[in-house]
């Protein structure tokens, strides 16, 4: 019984931080991605990324069914 306490109290005060935190979140995550696509497209290499990007969404999708 306690520690089901402590996991949900855990749960609700990691969800009150990020849900908090949303839009630094959300703007840190589309610098990142913005960061991450400018050198891999400099680089040559955005095409293969995209596409092992897309095999692993297809393989995650797939597994859901």
């Amino acid at each position: 019984m306690m520690i089901t306490f402590l996991a949900l109290v855990t749960f609700a005060a990691t969800m009150y931080l990020i849900l908090g935190n949303l839009p630094m979140v959300a703007r840190d995550t589309y610098d990142a991605l913005a960061a991450t696509t400018q050198r891999a497209q400099a680089q040559g290499q955005l095409k293969p990324r995209l596409a092992f990007a897309a095999l692993w969404v297809l393989i995650f999708a797939l597994s859901c069914f």
